[in-house]
């Protein structure tokens, strides 16, 4: 009966850690959320007329195998914002209401960023390619897609005035909780 209760007890507990690291994966699928202690942590750009800068990357590679008639390719993605390259002006933060309207702003850079992250990785990954164009046409759609998201970034620091706007950036609030949305699962 013990040896029972010991087995019983150890599939659960594995169930459970099971269950929690998937439950951890789900979350993967949402934007960092930004704070300024943790993300901003590169020296301000005095003249800059900008209270912080977010600076976020996007990579992707691919290896490829040809067998014959057949190719295969396996994909990495990866992205996020880039702590040692961004920053604020603490003193243009020392208002709570202010500081929290700025860090909106910028975590509107990073979900940008993650919308990329997001739609790169669907328009590469699942394009079809041939072992005569596979090299051009995933070059070519990361720059396309690359493309896209950076005139989104631009876009949306006009718009919204760089956060100062905040009728502006309640709308691209909505409009970027939007476009996230489409990749909950």
């Amino acid at each position: 009966m013990k040896n029972d209760f010991s087995t019983y007890f150890k599939t659960i507990s594995l169930f459970i850690i099971l269950f929690l690291c998937g439950f951890r994966t789900q979350n993967a699928i949402y934007p960092e959320q930004v704070d300024w202690d943790t993300h901003f942590l590169a020296k301000p750009d005095r003249l800059s007329p900008h209270a912080a800068l977010t600076v976020t990357n996007w990579h992707y590679s691919y290896s490829s195998k040809i067998s014959g008639n057949n190719l295969h390719i396996d994909f990495k993605f990866s992205g996020g914002i880039v702590p040692s390259q961004s920053w604020v002006k603490p003193d243009k933060i020392r208002v709570r209401k202010i500081s929290r309207q700025l860090l909106n702003h910028e975590q509107g850079h990073v979900n940008i960023n993650f919308l990329l992250l997001k739609e790169g990785e669907i328009q590469i990954r699942f394009q079809k390619y041939t072992i005569s164009n596979y090299k051009r046409l995933i070059q070519a759609n990361a720059n396309k897609i690359g493309k896209f998201y950076s005139d989104m970034q631009d876009r949306y620091d006009v718009e919204t005035e760089h956060g100062t706007n905040l009728d502006a950036q309640a709308r691209w609030d909505d409009f970027i909780r939007n476009e996230l949305n489409k990749y909950e699962r």
